[in-house]
């Protein structure tokens, strides 16, 4: 009798745990933000095919017709101009801080999830302000005044794209940057020239007046437009980077991590992770970048990225009116869902900074 009564009662504690397990492991759910709802409509302006570096504007469609014309009529994207797609949303109005008062800074959780409705490496915020505010470039965001010279997003996108540093002075050189060196023939390659004055007084450029210099200019000048076609071929054997995605339809059927993280004093903290839907994209270009380890230990390597600088730009007496700023707030990355994907280990100089779990990212035990 006690044995029965003994079976009975392990039984009975048996029943709930094997539903309580059943449960978690059938039920590991996305614990996305507003499911269906987050993302926008994406509407198409021009599209070349997957491969292709995707920008999309958040603004009006005739707005961002207008800035992507001009930046096709840029070297050397107009000689490239099947390299890159473009898209806009503008059924979403971006919430764009005032940075330090002299500033359009829009990059936030909200815009990085926004602007993936849309195949999006860059994403460009046109927001009208009165002349004196600064654009601005922050990671693959760029804040852009539409009251500056049009040639501001060439600037920012140099910011963007390959970490160009400023060419007038005083400004901080980012680290990574190409463009200003301490000697002439420190160049590589074929420039325009060389010329004091290259974020700091004791560097030198490679053109007299060019773009990273002066809105007046829309020119790179030859040795910054290598740098652009360097990264562009190099883009073409990225192995994670969303690029595939070309088509707007696809990105309510993606999913990325999105990973919020905090970089003072050399350290990374992490601040929050999820599971969120949406096309990946791009992160920009800097010294930090990540690698995502698979459980069989396989090293897949993700993109490179700059957390530590906001660029600030605006039109001044006769060059640009500008400043560096270090990052006080927190930053976004997006990274690819892989399947077996153990950890995303964030990197600085290939030194590791923080390792972070991706098993737990998204999933969360069913209510019973």
């Amino acid at each position: 009798m006690d044995k029965k009564w003994f079976a009975i009662i392990i039984l009975m504690l048996l029943i709930p745990i094997t539903l309580i397990s059943f449960a978690i492991i059938n039920n590991q759910v996305s614990a996305k933000s507003s499911p269906n709802t987050t993302l926008e409509e994406c509407n198409t302006l021009k599209n070349n095919g997957e491969g292709s570096t995707n920008l999309v504007f958040i603004g009006s469609k005739e707005l961002s017709e207008k800035y992507m014309d001009f930046f096709l009529s840029t070297s050397p994207f107009k000689e490239n101009k099947g390299e890159f797609n473009f898209y806009y949303i503008d059924s979403y109005e971006p919430k764009c801080d005032l940075y330090k008062g002299i500033a359009i800074l829009c990059y936030s959780k909200e815009l990085i999830k926004k602007a993936s409705s849309c195949p999006n490496d860059y994403t460009i915020v046109l927001e009208n302000e009165q002349s004196r505010i600064r654009s601005s470039s922050y990671m693959n965001v760029m804040s852009i005044n539409t009251q500056h010279p049009m040639s501001v997003l060439t600037h920012e996108f140099g910011h963007a794209y390959i970490n160009l540093a400023e060419e007038y002075v005083p400004a901080k050189i980012p680290a990574g940057s190409e463009n200003c060196v301490n000697e002439c023939d420190k160049f590589n390659s074929e420039t325009n020239g060389c010329f004091t004055e290259c974020s700091e007084s004791s560097y030198v450029r490679s053109i007299e007046s060019g773009v990273m210099r002066t809105l007046s200019s829309n020119s790179y000048g030859i040795y910054n437009e290598n740098l652009i076609l360097k990264k562009l071929n190099s883009q073409k054997s990225t192995l994670i980077t969303g690029k595939a995605i070309s088509n707007q339809e696809n990105c309510n059927e993606q999913e990325y991590y999105l990973i919020e993280a905090n970089y003072k004093n050399n350290e990374i903290s992490l601040i929050d992770k999820s599971l969120e839907d949406g096309c990946i994209g791009d992160t920009g270009q800097g010294i930090f970048n990540y690698n995502l380890i698979k459980n069989n230990q396989e090293i897949i390597h993700g993109t490179s990225f700059n957390p530590e600088l906001i660029f600030t730009d605006a039109v001044g007496i006769e060059y640009i009116d500008g400043e560096t700023f270090n990052n006080e707030g927190n930053f976004l990355l997006k990274v690819p869902v892989i399947p077996s994907s153990k950890s995303l280990s964030i990197l600085q100089d290939d030194n590791e900074l923080i390792s972070i779990d991706l098993t737990d990212v998204g999933v969360r035990a069913c209510k019973i």
